[in-house]
């Protein structure tokens, strides 16, 4: 849905005719009045002839209003350019909604442009800026006005000769309509708060994939009634069709003569499932640090050695001595993980000393001495750092632990496979939640990624030509496939314990920390929103995700200085124990017989030693009792369950 100065005009129009009755227009002046029947805000009756829709009638009322009322100046007034509502819009009113109805600064002015800001006062807390009624009944409209899907012959071969973003959005040349028909049928989206970036949505995805494939034989490629029909060979044979149903079928290569679907049918079939369904997926996203493919590959060298040497395996101490024995100049490209540990743990008014550090000393295990000589304490430093990252890669199913001979040793599965392929190919390098964020946004109808989010997918090279790279496509297919552990370290608990329910964006956490934290602040940031527990909107609102308020909740009563309070073997552990305990409703808790440790044990995949290590762990964090899976407990389970 767009609506520039000609559409508000054209609405105006619509409106000033006869309750029931259809409005002429010139051939020359009907564009708008397509793109709004797209949007499903006119119906068009006999050739350029137009009525008002339900929603286009609703939308013309609070237009109508807010110019009597002098919120905003009458279209006549407008810039030819000015995008009154467009998906950029409608993202920065969501991300409002869904933030206390609160824009924030990045987004604030635009709205207020727009008429849809007011000032609200909250006792104990101030005056705010807040979206009004009116953004709110143009978010209703949106979300209940159906658009239409119709692909002319023209359209489908300009939607071929574009990208499928993200991209520049001066990459969407050629004729100027076009782009406002793809998003007035919610097929592309723009940037907020200036759509400096566009993507093609999930539905826009499927239709570009569909005529990638469909010959352009008719003048509508693709329609409703096309699809209908298609729907019905597919359930009922092309016997039940009429020869002019059959006859388009044929001529669009959708189904072969039996009436039995071919390749561009199968594409078209599956337009319509998304179409028909609605079909709206969570914007999902995944993580993978340096330290994270360093150790990926590690994993992999070490099972080599294993072929000669039965003995080695790639324990966490075998992972030490391969990562941290090696010549430093090898590996400069985990140095920045090392550095904000060191930071970290020193203070950063020592990041100078630190930084000097690092040009003497030949390898990691000198550098960690250096600071933590006394008592062996740098090995114990080095051992955290290995063991954190093993914990984040399996919570993200690139790896996973199992127990051999009564050792805790560790597989790649096959997405760390493909993730340590990516790296050996494009070269080791960070992945943030941003960048594949950048990618995966498109499922939110009318989200595309922000010009940063944008830029970090290209330097991690995720995006490039305007479209996702076959690396993209991996991390894009990751963060759906992969089966999620809850994990999350001390410091990300303590960043998770600041972030209210809502009102709140990523500016208002650095308030709460030190300004020397900041780095340590966006690293957490990023991981928490990998793990599912906080959502990152546009606006960089940050608002809690139904697992991260059951994570929040569960962990509220834990001690701190657990540096993983949760981890996903613990996770395995809690899951094990409620498949042979019994579940007491009224009390909230699973009751677990001792006599049943060994089968929980068996079921966890675990060695005796770790399932041991991480059910005092469980218990120390009070999720767990002396026989028993506490309320905290099932909150963490009921997590598990929500993130798969």
């Amino acid at each position: 849905m767009v609506i520039r100065k000609e559409h508000a005009l054209a609405l105006l129009k619509l409106r000033e005719v006869e309750k029931g009755q259809f409005c002429r227009v010139k051939e020359t002046e009907e564009a708008p009045f397509m793109e709004l029947e797209m949007a499903n805000l006119a119906r068009m009756g006999k050739p350029l002839e137009y009525i008002l829709t339900y929603w286009g009638e609703a939308l013309v009322n609070v237009l109508k209003e807010m110019v009597e009322k002098g919120v905003i100046s009458h279209p006549e007034k407008w810039d030819e350019e000015f995008r009154w509502v467009g998906s950029e819009v409608i993202a920065m009113i969501d991300s409002a909604v869904k933030n206390a109805d609160i824009p924030g600064e990045l987004t604030e002015k635009y709205l207020e442009e727009r008429g849809f800001v007011e000032e609200k006062k909250i006792e104990k807390k101030g005056t705010f800026k807040v979206i009004n009624d009116y953004a709110r009944a143009v978010y209703d409209i949106f979300q209940n006005a159906s658009p239409r899907l119709i692909v002319s012959k023209e359209l489908h071969d300009y939607i071929k000769s574009i990208p499928s973003g993200p991209a520049e959005s001066s990459m969407l040349k050629g004729e100027e309509r076009l782009p406002l028909i793809l998003e007035s049928m919610r097929l592309i989206a723009f940037s907020v708060p200036s759509s400096d970036v566009y993507t093609f949505t999930a539905l826009g995805c499927k239709v570009k994939e569909a005529c990638e494939l469909i010959p352009p034989a008719l003048d509508v490629v693709i329609s409703e009634d096309i699809m209908d029909t298609l729907a019905e060979c597919f359930d009922s044979g092309i016997d039940e069709l009429t020869e002019e149903e059959k006859e388009v079928l044929w001529a669009l290569a959708l189904v072969d003569d039996k009436g039995e679907l071919l390749p561009p049918g199968e594409a078209l079939l599956e337009v319509y499932r998304v179409w028909k369904d609605k079909e709206v997926l969570p914007v999902k996203t995944i993580n993978v640090e340096n330290i994270d493919a360093e150790l990926l590959k590690g994993i992999e060298e070490v099972w080599k050695k294993h072929e000669d040497n039965p003995e080695v395996v790639p324990t966490v101490d075998e992972l030490v001595h391969y990562l941290f024995y090696k010549p430093l100049k090898d590996y400069k490209h985990v140095m920045e993980h090392y550095g904000r540990r060191l930071y970290q743990d020193l203070g950063y008014q020592k990041k100078e000393e630190i930084k000097k550090k690092f040009s003497e000393v030949k390898t990691v295990e000198e550098l960690f001495k250096s600071f933590y000589e006394k008592g062996n304490k740098w090995y114990v430093k080095l051992y955290d750092i290995v063991q954190e990252s093993l914990y984040t890669m399996e919570s993200f199913n690139l790896i996973e632990s199992k127990d051999y001979n009564g050792k805790k040793v560790h597989y790649l599965t096959d997405w760390g496979k493909k993730a340590l392929e990516d790296m050996k190919t494009r070269g080791f390098r960070r992945i943030s939640s941003t960048a594949v964020k950048a990618i995966t946004i498109k499922n939110r109808v009318f989200g595309a990624p922000n010009v940063d989010w944008y830029e970090e997918a290209v330097s991690a090279q995720l995006v490039g030509g305007g479209e996702p790279t076959v690396a993209g496509k991996l991390y894009e297919d990751a963060a759906y496939g992969i089966k999620r552990l809850p994990h999350i370290t001390r410091f990300e608990l303590q960043v998770l314990h600041k972030i209210p329910e809502n009102g709140f964006f990523v500016d208002d956490l650095y308030e709460h920390f030190d300004e020397t934290w900041h780095e340590e602040i966006e690293y957490a940031v990023n991981k928490l929103e990998a793990r599912g527990y906080i959502d990152i909107l546009p606006n960089r609102a940050i608002v809690l995700t139904e697992v991260g308020r059951l994570i929040k909740r569960a962990l509220a009563g834990t001690p701190e200085g657990f540096a993983n309070p949760i981890t996903p073997l613990g996770v395995r552990v809690l899951d094990a124990l409620r498949k042979v305990g019994t579940l007491y409703v009224k009390e909230q808790k699973v009751r677990v017989l001792p006599k049943n440790l060994k089968e929980a044990i068996k079921l966890s995949g675990l060695d005796e030693e770790t399932f041991g290590e991480e059910l005092l762990i469980l218990k120390k964090a009070n999720l767990v009792g002396k026989n028993s899976i506490n309320e905290a407990g099932l909150l963490i389970l009921e997590a598990f369950d929500k993130l798969n």
